[in-house]
């Protein structure tokens, strides 16, 4: 891919007209050449905002413009651009961003997505994550954040991603990468299966050996084994409730039917003492010795009273005993009655109380066999744990096979590539030495056999120099490793922002000048920059007027100042905050 031109529906805008080869640079120059606030001078005039306008046609995720397109209404952009010997164009608009026309053919973001993917990309069906917007950063490195690590160009979601899009470009075998991610993370799965095991109420014994699984197994078996007898024999009553609540009506009768007969029984035994006892015919001798003693003799009338009392005593005494007789006889009675309806009771008790000993309730049944299902529920799940937990110790340690040989396979790899790797270290290498003679510098890439999901180790290396500018030598350097030496892509073209050349040295400026006349004069390639005036004076100073103007000046296609709105990108004035 080459860039030719980007334009717009709307007469104020820049048309920017590309060298289809070799260099370009888009210039930001000051209003007032004395003024020192360089950041005020040169923000806003639209440097980086073109790359956003050229991401944009090329099919950038809409939630990245919501400002654009609202600050923008009725604003329609388009990028030229070529592959090989075809030429396309991308036109997009700011009221239906969600569609693109690709030479006069409206295409949603996907689909073109998906076209240029075909277009610029090698990227094999079978591997996951690579995509043209996750690749197209590299070339044209979208905004600030890009500018941070020479390896993600992009925002990335995860290292493994950014692992891959360099491995990709750097044509390293991609489906290494992938089977260590896939064995990682399907290791990864099987042991939060086991920490999930291990939360789990009925299995948190088993895996802090307080139990034996096989143990457990048997004993639940021998439980459920009762049960089903059980359940078998058993025999459900309907009425076993009503049956109960009689059997306890007619208990509660009989205890009190039987505490009568009881007491009934104690009185008869009371009579029966009383009956025992009879009066002595010896008391009234013995009244009489007492007042003999006593030399007082009774007269004839007081014996005959005496006689007489003796009399009335034994009839009282008759009258006494027939009266307990007749007591007693009337208490039988009541006992054999009370008796046989106590007997009649204890019948119907005993027939209730085997019948509910024959039967069970309903819900009682219910109770054993939800017990018995409970039961076996338990057992099949220790089962299946178990069956599980053996399943996943033999993949477990069939992963760990398959890593440690896919390692073997990764390193013998690396041996292999060892002169194509050589070629991009040693491409790398001679960049950075142009810029840091004295520095060890180069681009290595090594196997990864740490327990993650990266298979490869890609380091792009400047030591023993503390260099502000040093990681955005860095970043100049690894991109046009990608881009002269890169592999699997189709893409002709760098294009750096400003901010690259921020911090640099201006000797190193210059350099960074020279190489790029070098590296680009007489190929296909493309190399696009956008360039602030106070660092083009830094290069010219060092370069002198001659190869300053074969290199800058003969070079420039748009010059943007901040004069008046009209010398802006865009030709009117508006704050664009996205990005």
């Amino acid at each position: 891919m080459q860039l030719i031109k980007v334009s717009a529906n709307q007469p104020t805008f820049k048309t920017v007209n590309f060298n289809k080869s070799g260099l370009n640079f888009i210039v930001a120059k000051q209003k007032d050449a004395k003024n020192k606030d360089v950041g005020k001078t040169y923000n806003g005039v639209g440097k980086s905002l073109l790359i956003s306008i050229i991401h944009y046609c090329l099919g950038s995720s809409t939630k990245n413009y919501t400002s654009f397109c609202d600050k923008l209404p009725g604003w329609e952009f388009s990028l030229e651009f070529a592959v090989g010997e075809t030429h396309y164009t991308a036109t997009r608009s700011t009221i239906n961003p969600n569609r693109i026309k690709l030479n006069g053919e409206e295409l949603t973001l996907s689909k073109f997505n998906a076209k240029l993917e075909e277009l610029c990309f090698q990227i094999p069906d079978e591997v996951a994550n690579l995509s043209f917007r996750s690749l197209l950063p590299f070339f044209i490195r979208p905004n600030k954040k890009s500018y941070v690590s020479f390896d993600e160009a992009s925002r990335t979601h995860n290292q493994y991603q950014k692992m891959l899009y360099n491995a990709f470009l750097l044509g390293l075998d991609v489906f290494l990468a992938q089977k260590k991610n896939h064995l990682k993370k399907e290791q990864d799965r099987i042991k939060n299966l086991e920490t999930n095991f291990k939360k789990d109420d009925l299995l948190r014994d088993f895996f802090s050996g307080q139990k034996d699984v096989s143990l457990t197994i048997d004993d639940l078996d021998e439980q459920i084994e009762k049960l089903a007898k059980s359940l078998k024999n058993f025999k459900v009553a309907d009425d076993y409730y009503d049956v109960q609540l009689e059997a306890d009506k007619i208990e509660r009768k009989l205890f009190q039917l039987n505490n009568k007969i009881i007491l009934l029984k104690n009185n008869i035994a009371s009579i029966e003492k009383s009956l025992k006892i009879e009066p002595s015919k010896d008391n009234l001798d013995d009244i009489q010795k007492i007042y003999e003693e006593v030399n007082v003799h009774f007269t004839d009338s007081v014996t005959k009273t005496l006689s007489d009392l003796e009399s009335f005593y034994e009839k009282l005494v008759a009258n006494r005993k027939r009266r307990l007789l007749e007591q007693k006889n009337k208490l039988e009675l009541e006992i054999d009655e009370k008796s046989e309806d106590a007997q009649k009771l204890q019948t119907k008790f005993d027939n209730l109380m085997k019948y509910l000993g024959d039967h069970e309730a309903l819900d009682v049944f219910v109770a054993l066999s939800e017990k018995s299902s409970n039961l076996k529920s338990k057992r099949e799940n220790l089962k299946k744990y178990q069956v599980l937990q053996t399943e996943y110790k033999e993949k477990l340690r069939e992963i760990e096979k398959d890593q440690i040989e896919q390692s073997e396979v990764t390193d013998d790899y690396l041996k292999g590539m060892q002169s194509e790797i050589s070629e991009l270290r040693n491409y790398f290498r001679n960049l950075v030495k142009r810029f840091y003679p004295k520095s060890v510098a180069g681009l290595t890439i090594e196997n990864n056999d740490r327990d993650n999901l990266q298979r490869y180790d890609i380091d792009a290396k400047i030591e023993s120099d503390n260099s502000d500018g040093i990681n955005n030598v860095k970043i100049f350097c690894y991109d046009l490793t990608l881009l002269f030496k890169g592999q699997n892509h189709n893409m002709n073209v760098i294009f750096h922002d400003s901010r690259l050349f921020d911090g640099i040295d201006e000797r190193q400026k210059a350099e960074l000048t020279k190489v790029l006349n070098e590296k680009f004069s007489n190929t296909d390639k493309q190399y696009i920059a956008t360039v602030n005036q106070n660092q083009l004076t830094e290069m010219y100073n060092i370069l002198g007027e001659d190869i300053y103007k074969d290199i800058i000046e003969d070079n420039t296609v748009l010059v943007l100042t901040d004069e008046d709105p009209s010398e802006k990108l865009l030709g009117i004035q508006v704050d664009i905050e996205d990005n």
